[in-house]
């Protein structure tokens, strides 16, 4: 967090009260903005009714604000409930019309499960010439014994949004309209599609049907390193020798190569036949089985979580699930077997052989295990720092891959791997 010395005068504000205040921002959405400003020793500010004290100015959406907040109390319009500690936020740069923003105010108790949250009404519309309406917290004595951090501070944060049309970057939208483009293509898979038919299923006969899918060698460099490579090692490149691909469903070889080109293979138009979301569930382990194979790393991830959400774990399937994980390095699936083995502990160990599990994965075993007894420790008086730094081996798998993401760090790989390059980055 950082303090800015800049100062703003006005004739109103003669009865106000400027402080320095902590300006801190936090990560924002793309028409979205957050701050938290943070009063120091607020016990001390005015108690007079209509008392302003001004934050320090801090900038967003090309203008200059800062925060009026009323620590004894206001009678602004909208009149507030009485003794309520009032905040609104002041446009600095007073020249032109008021932006379309909306603002909301949110302060969070020390044990972080209370939160206030306040709003300025987007159909109102009645703003003052320079700030926005005053929006009630709580009183000041709830504050007081809540909201203040042990050096007796108060936190807001602040949210901004730019309410106004902004065209997204098309840059998606282009990349879309090339998949399966036949002119402009330079490269042709041709996928066969084996399937037995179903009044011939008796005397073992199966029925095949081919497709070919126009994709552009550019773009499978930069998305898929194995398909690249395909093309590479194909007669003419691929162009007018079609690369053959026989171990993927047609379907699942066209999701793959749809999410390569920017799309979302959950969406009802892609997948009409099963219904949108419903294609992970249909396909779940040959669509992990064909990202993995051809490097599509997201697409295999994002199809690891739909599988652990649609798969029931049994004592049937546990060992199966188990070594498929494995096998695969899907950290996530694995996590979600070992949560299961700990918490049907008896059952599991009456009823399933462990005799062909690699050694290795007891680590991953002993980790869930921790994750269980952390659930059950009402002491979380940890230093939240030293938590980050020491606990990585007890945070669930989704927790290290954010983290790692946050950072532009890789997010494959297995529980091991996801902690090493934590620590490294650290």
């Amino acid at each position: 967090s950082a303090s800015t010395r800049r100062s703003y005068s006005s004739a109103d504000d003669d009865e106000s009260t400027s402080v320095q205040t902590k300006i801190k921002r936090e990560p924002s959405q793309p028409k979205a903005r957050k701050f938290s400003v943070t009063f120091d020793n607020f016990r001390d500010l005015p108690t007079g009714k209509d008392c302003e004290v001004l934050s320090s100015i801090f900038s967003c959406f090309g203008y200059d604000w800062r925060l009026q907040l009323f620590p004894g109390g206001y009678s602004y319009y909208p009149k507030p409930p009485k003794g309520t500690v009032g905040v609104c936020v002041e446009r600095c740069n007073r020249a032109g019309r008021w932006p379309n923003v909306k603002f909301s105010f949110e302060v969070k108790s020390t044990d972080g499960k209370t939160s206030l949250q306040t709003f300025n009404d987007p159909n109102t519309k009645q703003y003052y010439s320079h700030r926005s309406h005053t929006c009630a917290l709580a009183t000041r004595l709830d504050i007081k014994s809540r909201f203040l951090d042990d050096r007796g501070a108060l936190t807001i944060s602040i949210t901004m949004e730019l309410d106004e049309f902004i065209p997204k970057n098309p840059l998606a939208a282009t990349m879309l309209k090339l998949f399966m483009d036949e002119e402009s293509s330079d490269v042709i898979f041709e996928v066969t599609d084996e399937r037995k038919n179903a009044k011939k299923r008796k005397r073992g006969k199966t029925s095949s049907s081919t497709v070919q899918f126009h994709a552009h060698r550019f773009i499978l460099e930069h998305t898929s390193s194995e398909l690249a490579a395909l093309c590479e090692s194909s007669p003419e490149g691929g162009l007018n020798s079609p690369i053959l691909i026989n171990d993927i469903k047609m379907e699942v070889f066209r999701g793959l190569l749809y999410y390569i080109y920017g799309g979302d293979v959950t969406e009802q138009f892609f997948a009409p036949d099963v219904g949108g979301d419903q294609f992970f569930f249909v396909n779940g382990r040959d669509v992990i089985n064909a990202a993995d194979k051809y490097g599509v790393v997201n697409l295999k991830l994002e199809a690891e979580a739909w599988y652990c959400h649609t798969t029931k774990i049994t004592t049937e399937n546990v060992i199966d699930n188990l070594l498929y994980a494995d096998s695969k390095n899907l950290a996530l699936l694995k996590e979600a077997v070992m949560d299961y083995i700990v918490k049907n502990k008896k059952k599991v160990m009456k009823r399933v052989s462990f005799k062909d599990v690699p050694g290795d994965i007891y680590k991953d075993l002993l980790a869930a295990v921790s994750r269980v007894l952390e659930d059950s420790d009402e002491d979380d008086s940890d230093d939240e720092e030293n938590e980050e730094k020491d606990d990585y081996a007890s945070m669930g798998i989704g927790t290290l891959r954010r983290k790692l993401d946050a950072r532009g760090i890789d997010i494959d790989g297995s529980r091991e791997t996801l902690i090493a390059a934590l620590k490294e980055r650290s």
